[in-house]
């Protein structure tokens, strides 16, 4: 499992699900073109003027497919969920997007990164030409839709993934006042020795001090325990079902963030059903 970090670079530029194509009609193509109306006499009679254009039918706009990011995943992303086989990862980022579709009241506002997101800030120097350009930038993969107060978003869900290994960070951001926010990162894996925190919570904490305004203190990073996985291959899927465990918590997850009491949140069965679930989505899709 330890290796060079794995390419993540998207299987498409438009973003981590393919927006479907729209499709408008093409009645305006020709500019200046004749047409010949029929009189009311001979259309009831269904008759025309001999030579004389029969008239254009103008179609309505065609309603663009459906909104189902489980179909539009390419074929190659479908295929990865199989028994025994590492996922890709625009399956976490449609996941995601489903998850956070039905957000519990109490965590409507919360955010989560792309899966695109890392590589854009993992390898950035503070003193390099640019930095702060980058770093901006990268907001845009902050999903599903830009902040516009941080002091409304209460936790942001962040997939960490190189040296061949996926993890999750949380970030439970804390507004005291309009000018002291308290930011809370909690590293969860379910594989111990690869993601130590302080390598992958040092571009993530580096991206949030320059994005997050108004931090009253330095962000703390915890390490949070959890169940292990049982095999070399279901770590994306761990990702998917502690998400999906936390966001079902509501009111209850910065609680057990802070005591740690999260380590039978996930069970190893959990994680093998989910991959079923996902299968059977992929499968109708």
């Amino acid at each position: 499992m330890v290796g060079r970090r794995e390419s993540s670079e998207p299987n498409h530029t438009a973003g981590p699900s393919i927006d479907p194509v729209e499709i408008s009609s093409n009645h305006d193509d020709k500019k200046g073109a004749e047409t010949h109306e029929p009189t009311v006499a001979s259309t009831a009679l269904g008759l025309t003027k001999r030579g004389a254009k029969k008239p254009r039918q103008r179609s309505a706009t065609k309603p663009a497919p459906p909104q189902n990011s489980w179909i539009t995943l390419p074929s190659p992303v479908k295929l990865s969920i199989k028994p025994r086989e590492m996922v890709k990862g625009d399956l976490i980022n449609t996941f995601m997007e489903e998850t956070f579709s039905q957000l519990p009241p109490t965590l409507t506002r919360s955010r989560y990164l792309s899966t695109y997101w890392l590589p854009r800030v993992e390898n950035l120097d503070v003193g390099k030409p640019g930095f702060l350009a980058e770093m901006e930038a990268a907001k845009k993969w902050i999903l599903p839709s830009p902040v516009m107060d941080w002091a409304d978003v209460p936790y942001m869900f962040i997939p960490i993934h190189n040296y061949l290994h996926w993890s999750l960070m949380v970030v439970r951001i804390i507004t005291i006042t309009p000018s002291h926010r308290q930011v809370r990162l909690y590293h969860l894996d379910s594989h111990a020795g690869i993601h130590l925190p302080s390598r992958v919570g040092t571009p993530v904490r580096s991206w949030l001090e320059h994005t997050i305004q108004d931090l009253g203190e330095p962000i703390k990073l915890a390490k949070r325990d959890g169940v292990r996985q049982v095999n070399t291959y279901d770590c994306r899927v761990h990702v998917m079902a502690l998400t999906r465990s936390l966001i079902q918590l509501d009111d209850k997850l910065g609680w057990k963030l802070a005591t740690n009491e999260i380590k039978d949140l996930v069970k190893v069965a959990d994680v093998k059903q989910l991959r079923n679930q996902i299968l059977a989505k992929v499968t109708r899709a």
